[in-house]
């Protein structure tokens, strides 16, 4: 069977949904994570996803399943080379997005933590502390989102679904939250030892950041773990 043959069995309209995997071709129309030829609304069945499933946090071993069926093997064919592919192959060999989201995750909820500490104990070093902790974990939000575009754009090809879509819109709203309130801190020193108005909207904005914060790491495992 040619791959242009398994285009057509897209398990749509009651068709068959077949996938390729290193020149091999599986029937996962009876996979319950393949409904309507659709896994986790971005692969699509017909289609070669050997590079996909390599990269994926499981491995060829669920093609050995029962509700998987090989099917035969792929039929050899002339196909113009990916010119992804080795822009795809550094960046599984290095993993810059899961290694820099680690960084604005682990330095804000460090920040929040230690603001939190200042308004119990009044220790102005807490507060210094979490000042830090926001410039830097703001800095870090800018490699880390360029790093999850590229990855979008090598592994997704800028499929828009709704998870994308999440973490496009609330890396947005981080940003928006998080620069202008370290701005505020850099001009301001006594921003929050004031006890002013400005104080509370500074605090709210920032613990705010960190469920923000948490949404976005969300939307990412359920593209690392699919339910």
């Amino acid at each position: 069977m040619k791959q242009n043959e398994v285009k057509e069995y897209d398990g749509k309209e009651g068709r068959r949904a077949y996938i390729i995997y290193k020149d091999k071709i599986y029937d996962v129309t009876d996979s319950k994570m393949w409904k309507n030829g659709t896994h986790m609304n971005r692969h699509k069945a017909g289609e070669d996803l050997t590079a996909f499933i390599s990269m994926a946090p499981h491995g060829e071993e669920l093609l050995k399943r029962d509700n998987i069926k090989y099917i035969d093997e792929l039929e050899k064919e002339e196909i113009p080379a990916d010119k992804k592919q080795k822009y795809r192959n550094l960046y599984s060999k290095f993993h810059p997005h899961p290694i820099l989201i680690h960084y604005p995750m682990g330095i804000l909820y460090f920040g929040a933590l230690m603001l939190l500490l200042y308004f119990f104990t009044g220790n102005p070093s807490f507060e210094v502390t979490s000042y830090y902790a926001l410039v830097t974990g703001t800095l870090s939000i800018f490699p880390t989102v360029a790093s999850g575009l590229i990855s979008w754009w090598l592994n997704y090809d800028l499929s828009m679904t709704k998870v994308f879509k999440n973490k496009l819109i609330f890396s947005c709203i981080l940003l928006i939250l998080t620069l202008p309130l370290s701005v505020a801190r850099i001009l301001i020193p006594e921003l929050v030892t004031a006890g002013s108005f400005a104080t509370f909207i500074y605090t709210c904005g920032y613990f705010i950041s960190i469920p923000v914060l948490t949404f976005i790491a969300f939307n990412g495992g359920k593209i690392t773990w699919p339910s």
